[in-house]
């Protein structure tokens, strides 16, 4: 998913295991964890993620990187879905304590409800922008040629 580029056709499986292993060193995803302000549990596991690989014939390939790249440029790339996302984790939240005292199983909808709005109103305005589907389309090519 580099910048701006776009895969017309299904990619070799050559060239999708050249194309994935572009992605960044490990120690550049650590390195780029550790600037986030997640939490050390989540950064463990996403670092976990990160050195998830695969062989294939007698390539192996750095599959892990590849997603924690992808979904690094995505979360900075969609900021409406993104934001969306956490809007949707706030007003969750604020139903669980004022609404989930009351009335507990009315709650547990609503917080499903709200964060599937939420994350469809970011998606819907990055859709509107066509990115999000250009950028999904990339990614489905580039590990389409893994599946056979």
């Amino acid at each position: 998913m580099a910048n701006n580029e776009q895969f017309s056709e299904q990619l070799s499986l050559e060239q999708a295991l050249k194309h994935i292993q572009t992605s960044p060193p490990i120690r550049k995803i650590k390195e780029m964890l550790d600037r986030t302000e997640l939490s050390a549990d989540t950064k463990a596991l996403l670092y976990d993620v990160a050195k998830v690989t695969v062989k294939i014939g007698e390539t192996v390939v750095a599959v892990g990187r590849r997603i924690i790249d992808i979904a690094y440029k995505l979360v900075t790339k969609f900021p409406n879905t993104t934001f969306a996302a956490i809007v949707a984790v706030v007003l969750t939240t604020l139903c669980t304590g004022t609404i989930g005292a009351l009335i507990p199983a009315l709650a547990v909808a609503l917080n499903k409800l709200i964060f599937l709005l939420g994350i469809a109103a970011g998606a819907i305005e990055d859709l509107r922008q066509n990115a999000m589907k250009n950028a999904m389309e990339r990614v489905a090519m580039e590990f389409a040629a893994l599946q056979g």
